[in-house]
C-alpha cells in the first residue's frame, strides 16, 4: 500500500509538470467559468457575487490542482475582475499593496539580517551548552527543535528550515556516531522531522512568522471588524506553540520514531562563537523592532491597561510601519572590519553596496517576491467577495457547523483547514478557507475570530506530507526523510494540534476580544 500511495504521488507530480496539463486545465477552467456565469443566478446571489465567485474557485482549482505558479495564479484578479466588472483596475490592484504586505516585506530583510551575521548558530551553541543535553539524544533534538521554533518565529519557515538544515545535518552526523547502529536510521529521521515540524509550529506564534498570519490579520479587519496587532496575536500564538512545540518532540522522539535516551558518549560541547562583526547591532535592531511591535497598539487587561506608543503619533500607523522603519535603520549600518564581504563579479555587489551590512543586491537574490504576489492575490480576492456581498450568500450556506457544540465545531474547523493544507500551501489554504469561514460565522451569529484563528492556526500544522509545507518538503528532498516516516508520525501530530489549537482558541480568544 505505501509504494502505491508514494508511486502515485510520483505520477501526479510528473503530470503536473507537463505543458498539456498546464494548457489543457487552464483551458478547462475557463469554459467552465463561462459555463457557470451562463447559468440561472441563485437566489439571493447579486450577478457581480457569482462573478466573484467564479473567479475565486478558478483560482482555487488552480492553487490545489498546480495549474500555473502560485504566484501567477494570484495575478488573476488584475486581469479577471476588472474585465468582469466586479472591481475596477485600481480597486483590483490595491491589495497588492496593502500594509501587511510590507509587514512581511519587513520581516523578510530582518531574516536575511540574522542570516548575514549568524545570530541563529549563537542560539543553537546555548542551547547544546548543558552536559544533560548532549548525552540524552532526545534532548539534543528537543534543542535543535527549539532553535529553529524561536528563529521561525521572525524568519519564515521556509527560510528557517533552509537556514538550519546545515546545522541540522552536523547534529545527526554526530548523534549518529554516538549511538548503536539500529538506531542511527530513527535518529536521522526523527531529528530532521522535528526540526522541519518546530519550523512550522514557531510560525504560528508572530504574524511575521509565516505568511497564514498576515492573510488572518488582513481578513480579520475587513471581515470582522477588529485589528489584529503584533502583541494581541502573540497571546494567542505563542500559548499554541508552548504546547505544541514539546507535544510534536514526544511524538517524534518518544512514540513515533523512538530515539535511546542515552549515548555511549557525550557530544562535544560546541563552542561558544565569538560576537561576529555587526551581530550585536542586528541584535540590538531586532529587539528594538520587537519592544515596538508588542507596545504599539493599546491593551487592556484585568490588571491594567496600556494605550499604546501608536496613540502618540501624528497620524495612525501599524506594524508594518515598524518593520520598514527597521529595514531603513538595517541598511545604514557600515558593514564593520572583519566581516567578510561578498562581492560576485557577475552580478554581485559594488563597491558602495560592500560597504554596508546589507546589500540591495544579495537580499533581492533571495528574496521570496513571489509570497508576496500570494499574498497579494489572496487580498484581491477576499476584497471582491466582501464588496459583492458574496460573503452573505455563502454565510447562509455554510452556517450549518453552528449547529454543533461549539468545541466541536473549532475542532472539525482545524481537522478540516488542515485536510486541507496537506495539498496545496498553508497560504492559499487559508485565502480559499478563511472568507467562508468568516461568512458562516457571521450568518450563525458566532464571533468570526472564534472560527478564523483555528484556520490560521490549522492551515500551519499540516504534518504528514511533503506538499503540505514547505519544510516538510525540505526535509523529504534535503533531508532524506522516507514519506512513510512523515506520514505515521505526522498523524498523530496533526490530532493533537487540531484537539491543542481548539483548546487555546476557547480560552485565549474570548478572553483577548
Amino acid at each position: 500500500m505505501r509504494e502505491q500511495i508514494l508511486s502515485g504521488l510520483e505520477s501526479w507530480d510528473r503530470l503536473r509538470a507537463a505543458p498539456a496539463w498546464r494548457i489543457g486545465m487552464t483551458l478547462f477552467g475557463l469554459v467552465m467559468a463561462g459555463l457557470l456565469l451562463e447559468l440561472p443566478l441563485p437566489a439571493g446571489l447579486t450577478e457581480e457575487g457569482r462573478r466573484a465567485a467564479v473567479v475565486t474557485g478558478f483560482m482555487a482549482v488552480s492553487w490545489l490542482g498546480g495549474v500555473l505558479p502560485m504566484a501567477v495564479t494570484a495575478l488573476i484578479p488584475v486581469v479577471a475582475f476588472p474585465l468582469l466588472g466586479v472591481m475596477s483596475i485600481q480597486e483590483a490592484t490595491a491589495p497588492y499593496a496593502d500594509p501587511l504586505i510590507f509587514l512581511m516585506l519587513g520581516g523578510f530583510v530582518l531574516a536575511h539580517a540574522m542570516e548575514e551575521v549568524g545570530l541563529h548558530k549563537r542560539i543553537l551553541a546555548f542551547l547544546l551548552g548543558p552536559q544533560r543535553v548532549r548525552e540524552n539524544p532526545r534532548l539534543t533534538v528537543l534543542a535543535l527543535m527549539s532553535t529553529a521554533c524561536v528563529v521561525s518565529s521572525f524568519v519564515s519557515n521556509t527560510a528557517t528550515m533552509l537556514m538550519m538544515l546545515p546545522l541540522g545535518l552536523a547534529v545527526v552526523g554526530r548523534l549518529q556516531g554516538a549511538v548503536e547502529e539500529q538506531s542511527r536510521a530513527r535518529v536521522r529521521s526523527a531529528s530532521l522531522l522535528g526540526l522541519a515540524y518546530a519550523c512550522s509550529i514557531g510560525g504560528v506564534s508572530t504574524l511575521v512568522g509565516t505568511a497564514p498570519n498576515a492573510v488572518f490579520a488582513r481578513m480579520a479587519s475587513s471581515m470582522a471588524g477588529h485589528e489584529i496587532g503584533f502583541g494581541a496575536w502573540m497571546m494567542v500564538g505563542v500559548p499554541f506553540v508552548l504546547l505544541a512545540l514539546p507535544t510534536a518532540w514526544w511524538l517524534v522522539t518518544a512514540v513515533a520514531l523512538p530515539l535511546p535516551a542515552t549515548v555511549k558518549e557525550p557530544l562535544e560541547r560546541p563552542e561558544k562563537p565569538p560576537w561576529a562583526p555587526g551581530e550585536p547591532a542586528v541584535l540590538v535592531v531586532l529587539l528594538l523592532c520587537f519592544v515596538a511591535w508588542l507596545t504599539r497598539s493599546p491593551l487592556h487587561l484585568d490588571m491594567g491597561s496600556w494605550a499604546g506608543w501608536g496613540s502618540w503619533m501624528p497620524k495612525k500607523v501599524d506594524d508594518s510601519w515598524v518593520a520598514i522603519s527597521a529595514t531603513l535603520l538595517l541598511f545604514l549600518l557600515p558593514r564593520p572590519k572583519g566581516l567578510a564581504a561578498v562581492v560576485e563579479q557577475d552580478h554581485g555587489d559594488d563597491a558602495s553596496e560592500a560597504r554596508f551590512l546589507l546589500s540591495w543586491r544579495r537580499l533581492n537574490r533571495k528574496m521570496p517576491w513571489s509570497v508576496l504576489l500570494l499574498l497579494g492575490g489572496g487580498f484581491a480576492m477576499a476584497e471582491a467577495i466582501e464588496v459583492t456581498k458574496l460573503t452573505d450568500w455563502l454565510g447562509n450556506h455554510t452556517a450549518d457547523i453552528a449547529g454543533l457544540p461549539g468545541p466541536l465545531a473549532v475542532l472539525l474547523i482545524c481537522v478540516g483547514v488542515s485536510f486541507m493544507s496537506a495539498f496545496t500551501s498553508n497560504t492559499a489554504t487559508t485565502q480559499v478557507a478563511l472568507p467562508l469561514l468568516a461568512a458562516a460565522a457571521k450568518a450563525a451569529g458566532v464571533d468570526p475570530l472564534l472560527w478564523m484563528v483555528p484556520g490560521t492556526i490549522a492551515a500551519s500544522c499540516d504534518f504528514t506530507m511533503a506538499v503540505g509545507t514547505p519544510p516538510n518538503a525540505i526535509a523529504a528532498e534535503a533531508g532524506g526523510v522516507s514519506a512513510g516516516d512523515m506520514f505515521f508520525a505526522g498523524i498523530f501530530l496533526n490530532v493533537a494540534c487540531a484537539l491543542l489549537a481548539t483548546g487555546v482558541v476557547l480560552v485565549m480568544v474570548p478572553w483577548i476580544w
